[in-house]
């Protein structure tokens, strides 16, 4: 170790015992970061310390998950409930743990081990979506979760400093949705942002989506039809017209839909993986030969529930995402009888409702009036990494694979 590296130290107002231990954990290259008058502030850095330590000497193990973790990650989620006012949420994620990540195309999952146990777990998904009108690679984070038996003992903040894979390319901004009510976590990602980088988005925006009511129908509307391979050039055409708008929405293109439609993996899916949301779920409508709507549904509870719970008063909430929409100009009636059909599909598999993200879509929100819409909406927090970047995004587009 140099003098300049004791005189940077001393520069940026670190310690002779804070020195010693970042010296005993970390390596050259690092030391060289942390040093920098870029790197963390001071105020982060005993933090950082601290996480490395408690990682690197245990008892903790902090990897990745792996499919062999299912029933563990199972576990994990039933018991760490999030208070939400007087009420205490526990969302279940079972019998495929993995479901909601695995429609992610670049998603990581982080978990904090301990003798066989998982204590807690964060996830990252890394998406190149546009801002401003310009492609940028961000993050997001999601999922984060700490046993109950193990709160307050900062796991937290060791299971999110693992540097996954969706991380491992430098990207621009994250953002993330946190239920509104949910003041511990808010405060704590507000310190940690605030710690971490300095700034933070601008505070208090929200974004809302929509439940709606399930009915049974007794045929499909008039033109509804289960889509093709050889619908998807017009369908991308469709989405990218309805959301081109608004910001961190990403491009499709006739390969990305087939990518999301597929699960990523071409052909016909091996009989141990399990089916989530695919070509079998994607519905168009057609008027006089030409698609002017199309919509995919995935039966998020299949593999997901919230259970709401509050002195002896317990409700369950299994439900239905819209996910892949698009329509033409003017279509938002053909838009309403599309979904009419989804609603359908979601009573026949007695899930509570459909999920709709029709926030930016006033005039298709008032086409399903009459399917007794209630909202429900989420804090939205944007964090941008680069000063030209805007430090807030008012109407960001809600892909609910990430809700």
């Amino acid at each position: 170790m140099s003098d300049n590296d004791v005189a940077r130290a001393k520069e940026k107002g670190i310690s002779d015992a804070l020195f010693a231990r970042m010296r005993a954990v970390y390596r050259r290259s690092e030391l060289d970061w942390l040093l920098n008058p870029n790197g963390p502030p001071l105020a982060a850095l005993e933090r950082e310390v601290d996480v490395r330590e408690r990682t690197m000497n245990g008892p903790f193990h902090v990897r990745e998950a792996n499919v062999r973790d299912d029933e563990a990650l199972s576990e994990l989620w039933a018991h760490s409930p999030e208070k939400i006012g007087d009420w205490s949420v526990v969302v279940e994620r079972s019998p495929n743990a993995f479901a909601q990540f695995r429609l992610h195309e670049e998603c990581s999952l982080t978990v904090l081990e301990h003798r066989g146990s998982l204590h807690a777990c964060t996830a990252w998904s890394r998406r190149k979506v546009l801002v401003q009108g310009k492609p940028i690679l961000i993050h997001v984070a999601h999922s984060m979760r700490v046993h109950q038996d193990h709160r307050g003992e900062r796991l937290a903040d060791l299971v999110r400093r693992f540097p996954p894979r969706a991380t491992s390319r430098p990207t621009m901004a994250q953002y993330m949705y946190v239920r509104t009510g949910n003041e511990g976590v808010l405060g704590f990602l507000n310190t940690v942002a605030k710690e971490t980088f300095g700034n933070i988005g601008a505070a208090g925006v929200t974004t809302e989506i929509t439940h709606l009511q399930p009915r049974h129908r007794a045929a499909a509307a008039t033109g509804v039809r289960k889509g093709r391979p050889e619908d998807f050039a017009a369908c991308a055409a469709l989405i990218n017209r309805t959301h081109g708008a608004f910001d961190l929405f990403s491009p499709y293109t006739e390969e990305s839909l087939a990518f999301r439609l597929d699960q990523g993996i071409p052909g016909e899916l091996p009989p141990w993986y399990p089916y989530i949301y695919g070509l079998a779920d994607f519905y168009v409508l057609e008027q006089r030969g030409r698609i002017v709507a199309c919509a995919g549904l995935w039966d998020r509870g299949r593999d997901m529930r919230e259970v709401w719970r509050k002195g002896d008063e317990t409700q369950t909430i299994e439900v239905t995402n819209l996910l892949d929409f698009g329509y033409a100009e003017g279509a938002e009636d053909a838009m309403a009888r599309l979904i009419e059909h989804l609603l359908s599909l979601t009573a026949a598999l007695a899930r509570t409702s459909l999920v709709v993200p029709f926030d930016r879509f006033p005039a298709l929100l008032a086409m399903c009036s009459g399917f007794e819409p209630r909202g429900e909406r989420r804090t939205f927090e944007w964090t941008p990494f680069n000063q030209t970047l805007p430090r807030s995004i008012p109407e960001p587009y809600t892909d609910l694979r990430f809700w």
